[in-house]
């Protein structure tokens, strides 16, 4: 299946008008290079027989952290919708890579939106390209969707912070050269930068035991006596970065919205391929009423997720509020693949079930209905912005 489809083709010229013909350029490019190197490395990855960095590296050579940022720091300056479409892309070629890399990039936006100038000209280029790896530590054992509970403790002690605590769930934890720590101070919350090899920064065993996503490296990472330096390590104000993530995660959600759309198409293609080849009862699988309803349902859900991605962009790109919007663009599309990956199973039968191939998909998009806002908090979320904008 190709990555780039006539879909992506009349979607930018609908968003993007005289740009679409440089941006169809680009994303076309970049998806044959994804098809040639790192397609035929995916499935290798979800069985354990391969590393992530491997394809991360193809993708950070072909700019894909560069695309939306500005060209001070090494950046390509391009709209941040059309970045959500290379991440699409990517999500079809590999999630477990789309996903660090989406980690990744929303540490280096939190740098280029709330850094000051020196912790963007120490850190932005070598995250923008690839040279460094960062995690996004937010997460705690007993804190996931209810992030102002956080438990670490960030101490002021001098021209030092020492933070202590312990966050879960952290992808790209022991691979990361920086990881940005949220803390609780007295002054509320802060985000600070912390160097890997800060000898307070503990990575616990790798979580190899999980459903999905088994590409990425997700583990626990402790803060015990982690003294930073202020200035170099704290991101924008001490009491403000509660807000900062709140912001972060809004345009992090819909990258992880448009990295399901990515891979729900990519279960798609392989349940259109195996339909019109399966013969039943004198036909072909495809020519039954019911399979072609589960297409369909597959191609209006799929359609209508990446729109709404790309509507919660525009309103990111020209400075307007988009909390909802990108709440419902997750919720959609991370919904939306679950039910189009396990439509895949269903058409497939015995195979869908029991091959990697198909059903490491469903597996994939199933974690992406928890992670950067669990759909039942985001619909919270949706709930509150609409009854505001009512008021």
């Amino acid at each position: 299946m190709k990555l780039f489809g006539a879909e992506h083709e009349r979607t930018l010229l609908s968003f993007y008008g005289d740009g679409a013909a440089e941006f169809d350029s680009l994303l076309r490019s970049f998806s044959a290079v994804l098809e040639e190197k790192v397609v035929p490395l995916s499935l290798a990855l979800d069985q354990g027989k391969g590393t992530i960095g491997e394809t991360r590296r193809v993708l950070f050579e072909q700019g894909l952290c560069k695309l939306s940022h500005p060209g001070g720091y090494g950046g390509m300056g391009l709209p941040f919708g059309v970045y959500t479409l290379a991440m699409e892309l990517a999500g079809a070629a590999d999630a477990s890579t789309a996903m660090s890399l989406g980690i990744h990039n929303t540490v280096a936006d939190a740098v280029a939106q709330f850094g000051s100038g020196e912790q963007k000209r120490r850190l932005l280029p070598s995250l923008l390209s690839g040279e460094k790896l960062a995690a996004f530590a937010l997460t705690e054992p007993s804190s996931g969707s209810d992030a102002r509970s956080m438990r670490t403790k960030a101490t002021k002690d001098g021209k030092h912070f020492v933070l202590d605590g312990s966050k879960m769930f952290i992808t790209n934890a022991g691979e990361a050269d920086v990881y940005l720590v949220f803390a609780s101070t007295g002054e509320g919350h802060g985000a600070f930068i912390v160097e890997a090899s800060n000898p307070g920064l503990k990575v616990g065993a790798e979580m190899r035991e999980k459903l999905g996503m088994r590409g990425s490296h997700t583990a626990e990472v402790r803060l015990e006596k982690c003294r930073v330096d202020a200035e170099d390590s704290l991101l924008g104000s001490e009491g403000a970065a509660f807000e900062y993530a709140k912001k972060l995660l809004d345009s992090s959600r819909i990258v992880m919205g448009m990295i399901c759309v990515g891979i729900a198409r990519t279960a798609y293609g392989k349940a259109l391929t195996y339909a019109k080849g399966r013969e039943l009862f004198g036909k072909n699988l495809s020519d039954f009423q019911l399979t072609r309803e589960k297409v369909a349902n597959a191609a209006i859900e799929m359609d209508a997720s990446r729109l709404l991605c790309l509507h919660a962009s525009r309103l990111k790109e020209r400075g307007l509020p988009f909390t909802s919007e990108a709440a419902q663009a997750k919720v959609l599309a991370t919904e939306m693949a679950v039910r189009t990956c396990d439509a895949a199973i269903q058409l497939l039968g015995g195979y869908g079930y029991t091959s990697d191939d198909v059903h490491r998909h469903w597996r994939d998009a199933r974690l992406l209905t928890v992670g950067e806002g669990a759909s039942e908090v985001l619909r919270l979320v949706i709930a509150s912005e609409e009854l505001e904008r009512e008021g």
